[in-house]
């Protein structure tokens, strides 16, 4: 089986280096200036170091809405886009897609996209006709600075996704969709996730994950995907020690992490067997380190 790994968060990483991430901005503070965009750069190589066959670039929070919310207009909010682009780019070795990985194998330049308003509030996603022109605008822009892919990733809604979905797709762009759940393979929502992966995959999507979900949640979720996946399939979960922070609460450090390389690296594998995994990597916590622990166990 050839399985994908995944470069592992941004956000995380910029806090355990230092680089605060916080309301308005998130992520996207990191593009403002040139001490954040070579932080972003270094995270990029790190992991493809690490054995990551894809580098995502910083995207995840440069939609209209929340660059509105830091007081952003439409310009700024496109250059931020081509930054956040060109830094993915610039670490995968090349000006263009395709650069050579580590092992001499290919690096696809993939943007990360997002839900309009908050990743874990199911209820403050806009109407439909909103999320069209959010979503469409950054899918346009992701087009226009010719990424390989999109990832599109922390949905908590069916609606929200096949919006999004639709929107890469009518760019011209292949999308992966990735849903965050909580206990029972229920998105934040409470909607089954055997309905958004037939509503993704019917819109277009190219391949189905889950996110930031908690190891200990992580099975129930894979089973769905295992039985109703009719693309490739994939997750990269949270392992942060959240124990002393509410839940789907944002903190601004570094939370120490429920398991370490080795033992995410053996986690992550086995489920791979398990469930017949495509797509594989780590979301909030997780390093290079492991990713390249990852990379090792699974060899190639």
């Amino acid at each position: 089986m050839s399985v994908t790994v995944l470069e592992g968060p941004k956000g995380t990483e910029l806090q355990r280096l230092g680089r605060s991430v916080t309301d308005p901005w998130w992520t996207s503070e990191a593009l403002l200036d040139d001490a954040g965009r070579e932080l972003l750069r270094g995270i990029h190589r790190a992991y493809r170091a690490a054995g990551a066959g894809l580098v995502t670039a910083n995207t995840f929070r440069t939609n209209l809405r929340a660059l509105r919310a830091a007081g952003a207009d439409e310009a700024f909010s496109r250059e931020l886009v081509h930054r956040a682009v060109a830094d993915a780019r610039s670490a995968a070795g090349a000006p263009g897609a395709g650069a050579p990985g580590a092992g001499g194998k290919p690096v696809r330049v993939a943007a990360g996209m997002t839900t309009a308003e908050d990743c874990y509030r199911s209820d403050l996603v806009p109407p439909d006709d909103e999320l069209a022109v959010e979503h469409g605008w950054l899918a346009a822009r992701l087009a226009e600075q010719q990424v390989d892919l999109v990832l599109a990733e922390t949905l908590n809604t069916v609606r929200e996704a096949v919006v999004v979905t639709e929107s890469c797709v009518r760019a011209g762009l292949p999308v992966w969709v990735s849903f965050v759940c909580r206990e029972g393979g229920l998105l934040l929502s409470g909607e089954p996730l055997e309905d958004a992966v037939r509503a993704v995959t019917a819109a277009g999507a190219g391949a189905v994950l889950v996110n930031c979900v908690a190891l200990g949640d992580l099975d129930a979720a894979l089973s769905v995907l295992a039985k109703h996946g009719t693309v490739p399939v994939g997750a990269y979960p949270n392992v942060e020690d959240r124990s002393g922070v509410a839940d789907w609460t944002p903190v601004d450090h570094y939370v120490p992490v429920a398991c370490g390389p080795e033992e995410f690296a053996e986690s992550m594998a086995e489920r791979v067997e398990r469930y017949g995994l495509d797509l594989v990597g780590g979301c909030c916590g997780t390093t290079p380190e492991h990713i390249a622990a990852l990379r090792r166990r699974l060899g190639g």
